[in-house]
């Protein structure tokens, strides 16, 4: 787990110099003017407050990293589920429209909720039937035999299917990033096998550097 947040060593450090600063005048009998006084008390809370801020935004980024990583798939979890030797881009496709099905259906719910009738709300409503569409088709193709012609077909649907892909995964990890977030790393396996890949070849999981 890479170290998250940052340092609060200064803040906390500036805090002590002042207090310390602070109780030397008032040992001393050092009369103080008001100036240095409001200058002097100004300076512990505003580094106080800092190092709080710090420690706050540090905590909240690092309970982000670890639920994210919490909901990376375990190493167990990598193995594809078939019975086959290879998963083939039908079956890859077949998982990976299931998982980009599950990302537009909630981000257009929460953009209906927003902005009902606006331009990017009729795209995801848009790109989920379609996602719907050729997922439904690969079920459909699965089922039996299928010829050269009809292998090339998918793939050209599929390729095209891709092609839109980025920009609408964009506009739907904007409409909740953190929900996002989860989604992607649940849903790594998936991205990695969508093409179809050996079952016997490593798998590289992106996981944070």
């Amino acid at each position: 787990m890479p170290i998250i947040g940052e340092s609060v060593v200064p803040w906390l450090g500036a805090a002590l110099v002042i207090g310390l600063l602070t109780l030397l005048l008032a040992v001393n009998g050092q009369d103080v003017g008001v100036t240095e006084q409001t200058i002097l008390a100004v300076g512990l809370a505003g580094t106080m407050t800092a190092a709080g801020l710090v420690m706050a935004r540090s905590r909240r980024a690092l309970a982000e990293v670890v639920a994210e990583e919490r909901l990376r798939p375990a190493v167990d979890q990598i193995a594809v589920p078939l019975g086959t030797d290879q998963v083939t881009y039908n079956e890859g496709m077949q998982r990976w429209t299931a998982s980009v099905l599950e990302l537009l259906e909630h981000a257009a719910e929460v953009m209906a909720e927003e902005s009902p009738r606006s331009a990017d709300h009729h795209a995801l409503v848009s790109a989920a039937e379609d996602t719907r569409d050729l997922h439904e088709l690969l079920a459909v193709e699965a089922t039996g035999g299928m010829g050269i012609n009809e292998q090339a077909r998918l793939h050209a649907l599929g390729a095209l299917w891709e092609t839109g892909q980025p920009r609408i995964e964009e506009l739907a990890a904007s409409t909740d990033p953190t929900w996002y977030r989860r989604w992607r790393a649940r849903a790594v396996t998936d991205r990695n096998l969508r093409h179809g890949i050996d079952q016997h070849q490593r798998l590289d999981l992106p996981y944070r550097d």
